[in-house]
């Protein structure tokens, strides 16, 4: 069997589309939001509607990506999208711009993102040994992580300087990614015609379109389940508990170090003890950690919200992305995933709105807690109503 890399120059660019697209198109801002609040820029209530711009836009990218498929490569689709979230934080750096210019380019970012999260993964998983497919998504969505744990870290330290400074920094770094693996998107994925999956959901067995829609409801739940740490997390510590900055700072980084490592560890799991068990695994978890802080606000409880969050929120992408494959094959799996990312974008857009618009007359975040846990308790109930028992049987004669 061929031995191959996972960190490698194609695994290296689908980490950098997915660090520019989400972990600082997406979530460096969650890390700047209370400092815009607390600095003037923005009041409470029209930077949360930034934060969930960025949802909607997310909304509009997951279509948008198939759409523009038709008339553009993936590649140049790719090479543009890196190119709109790096613009997304470089312009917000005009403090005297009106509201409507930052509006827009975070939803610019929002749809930017989307896009890079449903063309690049796929594209990069086809390019890799079947056997390695959880392992290669894991490396691939590992840049969610680290780029929060880049903003969680980098992002206090620019505060000191300016505002504009933070801004600049993240726009700098997602175009630096870019530069570096402009070459990379160069490559076009041939059809494997030797590839014998269903090129149609027609063609799927009954059990197969069941399990494809409870993973997608699982998904959609799962949504809901990381919306509080990934929109409201910094300013919950800073303004709520009374944390300083840098201290939010800290458990911020703390979540990237999680979201870095887990889709890895998640895809390590999934490999070796199956996607269905590795999943429910992982949603259990998750909803542990969005809990914790409804039990306890302790120094440990706080670092273990944030980690378990943090490695579950890109970790349940890796696994839900690979075990769409492993059900409706190579051939459907852009397209089944693009479904998954268009339903997620809905709820955690409609859901994010709501709660963002509602979130600042809130006493306390505790609520959107709770809410966010029951969401993910409803994924571990989707997922067990899953099964791939028929691809069991299809490899286990294959390899006899």
């Amino acid at each position: 069997m061929q031995h191959v890399k996972l960190l490698n120059r194609n695994t290296f660019a689908g980490l950098a589309a997915t660090l520019v697209g989400n972990g600082i198109g997406r979530f460096a801002y969650i890390a700047l939001m209370p400092v815009l609040i607390q600095s003037g820029w923005f009041s409470s209530e029209d930077a949360s509607i930034l934060g969930a711009a960025t949802l909607i836009g997310y909304i509009f990218g997951a279509p948008a990506s198939s759409f523009l498929q038709r008339y553009y490569s993936t590649g140049t689709l790719i090479r543009a999208s890196l190119l709109l979230s790096s613009f997304s934080y470089l312009g917000c750096a005009l403090k005297s711009a009106p509201f409507e210019w930052f509006l827009t380019l975070r939803t610019i970012a929002g749809i930017s993102g989307a896009v890079l999260m449903v063309l690049a993964p796929p594209v990069i998983t086809s390019l890799h040994p079947q056997e390695m497919k959880a392992r290669i998504s894991g490396v691939v969505f590992s840049g969610i992580g680290l780029g929060a744990m880049i903003s969680g870290t980098i992002i206090p330290l620019l505060i000191y300087q300016s505002v504009e400074s933070a801004w600049l920094g993240m726009g700098a770094i997602a175009f630096v990614a870019t530069v570096l693996t402009w070459n990379a998107w160069s490559l076009e994925v041939k059809p494997n015609h030797c590839d014998k999956s269903p090129s149609t959901f027609n063609a799927l067995s009954k059990n197969e379109r069941i399990s494809v829609s409870c993973v997608l409801l699982a998904y959609t739940f799962n949504a809901i389940g990381y919306l509080p740490h990934t929109l409201f997390w910094v300013d919950y510590l800073v303004r709520e508990l009374k944390m300083s900055f840098a201290s939010g700072g800290f458990y911020w980084a703390v979540f990237g170090i999680g979201a870095a490592i887990g889709p890895i560890v998640t895809g390590i799991l999934g490999d070796k003890f199956g996607l269905k068990k590795a999943l429910l695994a992982a949603f259990i978890c998750k909803a542990v950690g969005v809990a914790l802080p409804l039990l306890s606000t302790s120094e440990i409880a706080l670092f273990a919200s944030s980690l378990l969050v943090g490695m579950f929120t890109p970790g349940t992408v890796t696994l839900v992305s690979t075990y769409t494959l492993e059900i409706v094959g190579t051939q459907l799996h852009t397209k089944s995933w693009g479904a998954m990312t268009m339903a997620f974008a809905i709820s955690q857009g409609i859901v994010g709105f709501v709660m963002a618009h509602y979130a600042p007359q809130l006493t306390s975040y505790n609520l959107l807690f709770m809410i966010s846990a029951s969401a993910l308790i409803l994924s571990v109930l989707c997922i067990t109503f899953t099964s791939t028992k028929q691809q069991t049987l299809n490899t286990a004669q294959i390899n006899s």
